[in-house]
């Protein structure tokens, strides 16, 4: 394994927007925020070349310190605190004594900005003796397409601030500091070039808001630096818009039955993290809220125990980046896509219009499958795929939150593994994905989920995914724009590195960096052209078979 990478952290302040907020605001993040409570942080890590449009006494640190304050000005909940609903008689804040009666309820999860306590945005500086070369080689795709992340891991690049738990009081420390919501590392490398990091609490945003604060970023960066004058930013932070996309009267006292019941049919899985039983092996405390306790609690409707027996979660995890080429991508795609001899193609066949990203996620799945040795097994597998809300609910791209939920796709293992003897399986693991996807395209049946999500004891009370043999939970990066991301500074991004935790089964696939495969018209631009990265972690025995498999990167 290589040595450890060296980070000297040379400064930490908290920054706050340069136009301060008129008045003191309280605003309820939306149902689907909320279910992310628990979620891993929102995160990423940018490589960026040495900065040449800058002339020769710049100071990077104070520049982005600088534009950032800017920018912030039009993100000002991510100075603020969020704040957790933790009794049945609503938020005990006067601050919220306006919201709406669905908006009191436990477990909701409101935004507190605009005071003289905010938190602010953790900012820090760093400097490290390692270089862009060591950190990342610029033909990577090319000679490493299978690329052992716990040999090149970048999480020392990442803030070491500790970033506050939404469902936590967030109490000052001994400096009287509160945690933030949001921090930012910005770190200099010797060979001239910089790390930028941020991570930020994933019910203010997921990856899609995450990016839009950073092009923002860049935006204001790049009028400081030219003497433009600063651009007028717009992100949209109105969470009630998600909530507003909810069926039925949510300020009632009582759920409707049928709308409930349309919700249980979507396709999503409903583990109880409140179910009585065996929690032999689980490496988390899943005890009921002491509010709850005493209670003759009833299981959540229609949910299953967490079934931990899958998941050894004491098991070595190894973690890998398998790079795809848009040659193997566009393989994967024809045969996801190809119809048996003699197949009737006047016949729609659900599913059938496929698309690339279902296509590598379809092989993934299979060869992961296949690397537990579940090929010969008739029993069911699953695989959980964050899926995002903003075209289904009519939401722009400039929404900021996370309005995201988890698809449900379940096959036998023996039909997802078959692609090494049948050229056609792939063909059906891709179309029952585009399937049950689609099944979540309905803004009414969303609607629905919305209804129903209201009147759960707790919007954290039931996990739509889990980890181990029998699941993967993948997050897709796709079209996030990480390679967008211009800070005005002439310094390209060499690589944008995903953050998920290292868990049996966690998955991301995203676009890999322009390199490699030769220069794309910008105009036309897909984003597969550079080919695919999936960040792939698995129990060792399972990733050692995995990268042995002859089928990982097609032969094209």
């Amino acid at each position: 394994m290589s040595p450890p990478i060296e980070v000297i952290v040379t400064k930490t302040e908290r920054v706050l927007p340069e136009t301060p907020t008129p008045s003191e605001r309280a605003v309820p993040l939306s149902l689907l925020d909320a279910t992310t409570a628990d979620f891993a942080l929102t995160q990423a890590i940018w490589l960026l070349e040495r900065p040449q449009d800058v002339p020769p006494d710049f100071d990077l640190a104070h520049h982005l310190r600088q534009s950032l304050r800017t920018t912030l000005s039009a993100y000002p909940q991510w100075c603020g605190q969020c704040k957790a609903v933790s009794t049945l008689a609503g938020p005990t804040g006067a601050e919220a004594r306006d919201f709406p009666p669905h908006a009191r309820r436990f477990g909701r999860i409101y935004v507190h900005f605009g005071t003289g306590e905010d938190p602010g945005v953790e900012f820090v500086t760093a400097t490290s003796p390692a270089t862009l070369d060591a950190l990342y080689p610029a033909n990577r795709t090319e000679v490493m397409p299978a690329w052992n992340r716990r040999e090149a891991s970048l999480k020392a690049f990442s803030p070491p601030t500790a970033i506050h738990s939404t469902l936590q009081p967030n109490h000052p420390d001994e400096n009287g500091l509160r945690k933030p919501l949001l921090a930012i590392q910005v770190t200099q490398l010797s060979c001239g070039g910089f790390v930028l990091a941020a991570k930020s609490a994933h019910p203010m945003a997921d990856i899609a808001a995450l990016v839009h604060l950073m092009k923002d970023w860049g935006n204001v960066s790049r009028a400081l630096l030219s003497g433009e004058p600063i651009p007028r930013l717009s992100p949209v932070f109105d969470p009630a818009q998600v909530d507003d996309c909810a069926q039925g009267d949510i300020n009632d006292d009582d759920y409707d039955e049928e709308l409930v019941l349309a919700s249980m049919c979507l396709p999503m899985s409903r583990f109880d993290w409140w179910a009585a039983g065996p929690v032999e092996g689980c490496p988390w405390p899943t005890s009921v809220p002491g509010i709850f306790r005493g209670q003759d609690l009833a299981p959540a409707r229609d949910s299953i125990p967490m079934p931990w027996k899958h998941w050894d979660v004491s098991a070595p995890v190894s973690s890998y980046i398998i790079h795809l080429t848009r040659s193997q991508v566009d393989h994967l795609f024809e045969a996801a896509v190809r119809n048996p001899p003699g197949a009737d193609t006047r016949v729609k066949v659900k599913g059938a219009s496929v698309s690339k990203h279902d296509a590598v996620l379809a092989h993934m799945w299979s060869c992961v499958v296949r690397a537990r040795q579940l090929s010969g097994r008739h029993e069911t597998v699953y695989c959980n795929l964050v899926v995002g809300m903003r075209p289904v609910l009519g939401l722009g791209d400039d929404f900021i939150g996370s309005p995201v939920l988890m698809a449900a796709i379940d096959m036998y293992a023996h039909q997802v593994a078959a692609y090494d003897g049948d050229e056609f399986a792939l063909r059906d693991v891709a179309r029952r994905i585009r399937s049950v996807v689609r099944k979540l395209n309905d803004p009414s049946e969303i609607g629905c989920h919305l209804h129903a999500l209201v009147f759960e004891k707790s919007p954290q009370r039931i996990w739509q995914a889990f980890l181990g043999r029998k699941h993967i939970l993948v997050t897709s990066w796709a079209r996030a724009g990480l390679y967008e991301v211009d800070l005005g500074l002439g310094s390209a991004v060499r690589y944008a590195d995903d953050v998920v935790p290292d868990m049996d089964g966690c998955i991301s696939i995203k676009e890999a960096p322009p390199a490699g495969e030769g220069v794309v018209d910008e105009g036309k631009r897909a984003w597969t052209d550079y080919g695919v990265d999936v960040s792939v972690a698995l129990r060792a025995e399972d990733m050692e078979r995995l990268l042995k498999d002859a089928l990982l990167l097609p032969k094209v």
